[in-house]
């Protein structure tokens, strides 16, 4: 369970020095330091639930969606979210891992994401269309087509199998909220994949 210091402090209030109890605590183990004021009472969470408690509202998207839905074939380590209006790349390292933030634009952000659960513990990710969408909105343009064919497939190595069962429905929806070349040549290639 995440817990802030405040709570913590007040949960220890009866102590005669609640700050050494809350230290006691994290050396025994019993908490884990996540950030300043946040702390897990679970060393064995998973990180894709403590990803969303950094720094809000976030849900995990980019490298980590698409490696976490097979889309590409690297395992990604990193958890990495979108956030909007933060204008810098955000990272946190902990105890349970490495923890990145990136900006998408705000018009983009609120589509698209799904809650999940590990166990009994809520965690928000991408689609894997709005992953995909992210990931692209994050790199130097791509000007021809046929450029941006051969870089999702050769470059990323997307899975051919899973970028065709993909709703370009919500793709098509999504592209002109981001303002990027690359989103843009994105559903150029998904009207030329129906042709």
């Amino acid at each position: 369970m995440i817990i802030s210091s405040e709570q913590l402090l007040f949960e220890n209030r009866d102590y005669a020095n609640p700050q050494a109890r809350v230290q006691a605590m994290i050396k025994k183990k019993e908490l884990v330091p996540l950030k300043r004021g946040l702390f897990e009472t679970d060393t064995h969470a998973p990180g894709l639930v403590i990803a969303n408690s950094l720094l809000g509202p976030s849900y995990l998207s980019f490298e980590y969606a698409l490696s976490f839905y097979g889309m590409i074939p690297e395992r990604v380590s990193t958890y990495t979210s979108a956030v909007f209006g933060r204008n810098k790349f955000i990272e946190y390292k902990n105890f349970f891992g490495v923890f990145t933030y990136r900006d998408i634009p705000e018009a983009a952000f609120p589509y698209f994401y799904k809650r999940e659960l590990v166990g009994e513990r809520p965690y928000l990710i991408a689609t894997r269309e709005k992953a995909l969408c992210d990931q692209l909105s994050t790199l130097s343009p791509i000007r021809g087509i046929n450029d941006f064919r051969e870089y999702l497939f050769d470059g990323m190595r997307l899975d051919e199998d899973i970028f065709a069962e993909l709703d370009f429905a919500k793709i098509r929806r999504i592209a002109p909220l981001y303002h990027r070349t690359n989103l843009n040549q994105l559903v150029r290639l998904l009207s030329k994949e129906r042709e």
